[in-house]
């Protein structure tokens, strides 16, 4: 009984700390984020033909799309909340780009992770590595004029 007891408690805490450290806050997304992969889409598995390799979020709601550092999309982006496509009961925040960069989607953030998924069932998934604060992108960018 003690066994159990101990095994069922292991469990819960294992939950509730996967819990904490999952984000989907929009002050989780701001930073710079390095592309390590994508997948999914009707096939299942990755590709290789990125448009972008590096992306920055900053609180001034400054979106910045980068391949091999040369900027390729600078533009406004704004969240919004709403209904999960795989789930009914879930609702997520969406990013939104003003531009022509063909990128939008739920997010979530996870171990310095962010996963960025596209709003539809056959959609791609976008895994980035956090590579800059919040604080060093606002830094960076704060005397930028537009």
């Amino acid at each position: 009984m003690k066994k159990t007891t101990l095994i069922f408690f292991l469990v819960i805490n294992l939950c509730l700390l996967n819990g904490l450290s999952s984000q989907s806050t929009p002050d989780s997304l701001f930073g710079g984020w390095k592309l390590v992969r994508i997948s999914g889409g009707i096939a299942g598995y990755g590709h290789s033909n990125y448009n972008h390799d590096a992306i920055l979020f900053s609180s001034d709601c400054k979106f910045r799309a980068y391949l091999k550092d040369s900027l390729k999309s600078l533009s406004n982006f704004h969240l919004r909340k709403s209904k999960s496509v795989y789930s009914s009961i879930d609702s997520v925040y969406n990013i939104h780009i003003e531009d022509k960069f063909t990128f939008w989607g739920s997010f979530t953030v996870s171990n310095k992770k962010l996963y960025i998924k596209d709003n539809m069932i056959d959609g791609f998934t976008h895994v980035y590595q956090r590579i800059y604060t919040k604080r060093q992108i606002d830094d960076h960018f704060k005397n930028t004029t537009y």
